[in-house]
């Protein structure tokens, strides 16, 4: 009979799906450069984000916050000592991910927009373009590197087996730890009069098979192996008490 879990579809939740989101659209390379320093392009974000978006099923809706837009003259000396007019234009912003396929499972993230320019209307877009741009990096914590995002890829994949590596070199250690009493209980064993194979038989038992201490590979059965030979131990101390 066929299994029912096999046309099971897991469901993911907005938070999940933009995770989803922002792993697909991995380490964004800055290729850009303007007024001294490199950038990446608003079209390189929206293009892998958005190609995320389509197929998670997620849209993401902007608004301004009503009453909060301010256009302030700004007058400053350029490099050569001209002055120069231009205004900045600010305002409060919600950026809202909704889940297209629960849309009432949504995420409201407040933002700020700023712009400046010598025109209001470019200056609000200006800072609209930023402010989206910087938005979808700093809320999907998209990394960005300037000529090898393969190497920034390399150093993700390190830390994402830190955990594993650590918690596997500890595991070495407990069971060499095990395995070196099982060894020198062995030994002690049969210096007290029990016989070598004996010895090898108990670890044959509780080791699959297997007499070598060494060849033991989980700390359950280090932990079986020293526990038979203990009773051995206790055994002999038994029999010279009497």
């Amino acid at each position: 009979m066929p299994d029912n879990n096999d046309n099971v579809t897991v469901k993911l939740n907005l938070h999940q799906k933009l995770l989803k989101i922002a792993d697909a659209a991995g380490v964004l390379q800055r290729s850009k450069q303007a007024y001294g320093y490199k950038y990446v392009p608003e079209e390189d974000i929206q293009a892998k984000v958005t190609a995320g978006m389509q197929k998670y099923g997620v849209m993401l809706y902007s608004e301004v916050t009503p009453g909060t837009t301010k256009v302030l003259p700004h007058t400053y000396q350029n490099k050569k000592g001209e002055t120069v007019n231009e205004v900045i234009v600010q305002a409060d912003t919600v950026f809202t991910w909704v889940d297209t396929e629960n849309p009432s499972d949504t995420l409201r993230v407040p933002w700020t927009l700023i712009g400046q320019m010598d025109d209001a209307a470019q200056a609000f877009g200006a800072g609209a373009t930023y402010c989206n741009r910087y938005f979808l990096m700093k809320t999907l914590q998209l990394a960005t590197s300037e000529a090898d995002p393969d190497g920034y890829r390399s150093k993700q994949r390190e830390a994402e087996n830190y955990e594993n590596d650590k918690a596997e070199k500890q595991f070495k250690e407990e069971l060499g730890k095990v395995i070196k009493q099982i060894t020198a209980l062995g030994s002690q064993l049969i210096k007290g009069g029990l016989n070598k194979d004996d010895v090898y038989a108990i670890v044959s038992q509780n080791n699959d098979g297997n007499p070598n201490p060494s060849s033991i590979k989980t700390l359950e059965t280090a932990d079986k192996v020293l526990s038979a030979l203990q009773n051995e131990e206790k055994k002999q101390w038994e029999a010279k008490k009497q």
